[in-house]
């Protein structure tokens, strides 16, 4: 009986190619393409192009053109060094990038930065840091938010109101908003009534024509700053008859004859 001798081949190694196989070698005009598979042995972006029904086609490779981190100005302690921060658009962070939607001048952010202990040591003392004011105040100078991991709102409501008027306006930052009422001298600007420590009943307006009265404003339309009577009553009701100037001397005529009438049928001082 001959004894078969085998030979012990070496083990063919398989190759699991696991790239996409929109376009097989020399089947197609098309390079190969060299993104990941999904499912049907094609990428996402070729499964898409096939769900559609259309034909498939090389994917365009997308160059990034956005610096990784923010090239805004940078915090308050060092403005002449870049911000950053990882960017989300145009180069910007987040914060830089709601400034240049304001249409305001890209200023350095403030210097916040307290560690995760520190922030949770004043929570249990019920203190918490204000970042426009950037003073630790007591909880029940902030407005309660259930958006907070505190359960206090970001600001405290000596700046929150600032903030929100910074947001609806679009000013460039809090201090923009203060610089406005500055610039009045804190007065009405139609009556000129002084606004005093306390009084809320002061508000910037703008024209109602361009935005929504209750919504955000562009920022564009803003017109000046008014109390709440001319705010609400005067200006409202000076734009709703049609802006006359006649208007006003008639109702002056009325109110002076009235008082004519009652000086005359009041007895003469004894």
């Amino acid at each position: 009986m001959t004894d078969i001798q085998t030979t012990s081949q070496p083990p063919t190694l398989v190759v699991d190619d696991k790239t996409c196989e929109a376009f097989p070698p020399g089947t197609s005009p098309y390079p190969p393409c060299e993104r990941p598979i999904r499912s049907n042995r094609l990428c996402d972006a070729h499964n898409q192009q096939r769900a559609a029904g259309r034909e498939l086609r090389p994917i365009r490779q997308r160059r990034r053109t956005m610096p990784e981190f923010c090239t805004g100005p940078g915090a308050e302690a060092q403005p002449n060094m870049p911000c950053g921060l990882p960017a989300i658009g145009r180069g910007w962070c987040n914060a830089h990038y709601q400034q240049h939607k304001r249409g305001g001048e890209l200023v350095p952010l403030f210097t916040l930065r307290i560690s995760q202990d520190e922030a949770h040591s004043l929570l249990e003392a019920g203190l918490k840091r204000c970042p426009a004011c950037k003073n630790v105040k007591p909880l029940a100078e902030f407005s309660r938010s259930s958006a907070q991991l505190s359960g206090r709102s970001t600001y405290c409501v000596v700046c929150q109101p600032d903030y929100v008027l910074m947001r609806r306006f679009k000013f460039s930052s809090m201090e923009a908003v203060r610089e406005f009422r500055e610039s009045r001298d804190h007065q009405c600007d139609i009556c000129k009534r002084q606004w005093q420590e306390g009084d809320n009943a002061f508000h910037i307006d703008h024209d109602g024509a361009c935005c929504p009265s209750r919504g955000p404003s562009c920022g564009k339309c803003v017109r000046g700053y008014l109390c709440q009577l001319c705010n609400t009553q005067g200006l409202s009701w000076y734009e709703l008859v049609g802006r006359s100037v006649t208007i006003v001397p008639v109702f002056e005529d009325y109110l002076r004859r009235y008082e004519h009438r009652r000086g005359e049928s009041l007895p003469p001082e004894k």
